[in-house]
């Protein structure tokens, strides 16, 4: 937590923090810039508990399940005006007028300017992602977050990173929704006994049944290809 607190180096590309869950290992399989984006990562935890123990599986060493949703809260506390400029991409107006609010309240300058809700393909829009650069240039962003989904989030701030020095990027989805109040999270039960998965689907089945119901079944081949890689290379 203290090096992400710690002041990027100006003329050094973003540095992009992943949050793996098992969707994210999905499009990393899946989709080439993805996995390029994730590899190139300043920093990558364990959000799913599948991925934590398939890491422990492979004896890769690891600190446990980081979430975004309990990463995001735990930075934005360790924030201070004096030293950090933050910036938030949202995906609703609610959850963007919240943090505006939360930045008026707690004395970061321009509020209104900090916090954007882009439209709907802003990722394949390059007019509106270099007035999305100017934004986020504007205000000598230190900490960048978006809360706009994957893989979506980190394919953009990757083909963007260049151009946005200086400065730490975050892929937190529904975290910053869960922050506002403008989504419920899993009650701290679910959220122990590993299943806060089922919550969400049961919660929106619509948006998510695909994901959980039918692309996760894809980890499973992932990580019995891991596992089979890893115990041909102890032979």
């Amino acid at each position: 937590m203290q090096s992400i607190m710690s002041p990027a180096p100006e003329d050094e590309s973003l540095r992009l923090v992943v949050t793996t869950n098992v969707d994210h290992m999905v499009a990393m399989r899946r989709q080439a810039e993805f996995k390029t984006a994730c590899k190139d990562a300043w920093l990558v935890t364990a959000d799913g508990f599948p991925v934590v123990r398939l890491l422990k599986a492979l004896k890769i060493a690891t600190p446990g399940r980081i979430t975004g949703a309990d990463l995001f809260p735990a930075i934005l506390s360790s924030l201070s005006p004096a030293w950090h400029s933050p910036f938030f991409v949202c995906a609703s107006e609610a959850t963007a007028e919240y943090l505006r609010c939360w930045l008026a309240a707690r004395g970061y300058t321009n509020p209104d300017q900090r916090v954007i809700v882009p439209e709907f393909g802003f990722e394949k829009d390059a007019l509106r992602s270099s007035e999305m650069l100017q934004q986020i240039r504007a205000v000598a962003t230190t900490h960048l977050f978006f809360g706009v989904g994957a893989p979506k989030s980190e394919l953009w701030m990757q083909k963007h990173r260049q151009q946005l020095t200086g400065m730490y990027g975050f892929g937190f989805g529904a975290g910053l929704d869960f922050f506002a109040g403008t989504a419920k999270r899993a009650p701290q039960w679910v959220q122990r006994v590993n299943m806060e998965w089922a919550w969400r689907l049961f919660s929106n089945p619509r948006r998510l049944a695909k994901r959980y119901l039918v692309d996760s079944w894809s980890f499973l081949r992932i990580a019995l290809t891991e596992y089979r890689l890893i115990e041909k290379e102890s032979r």
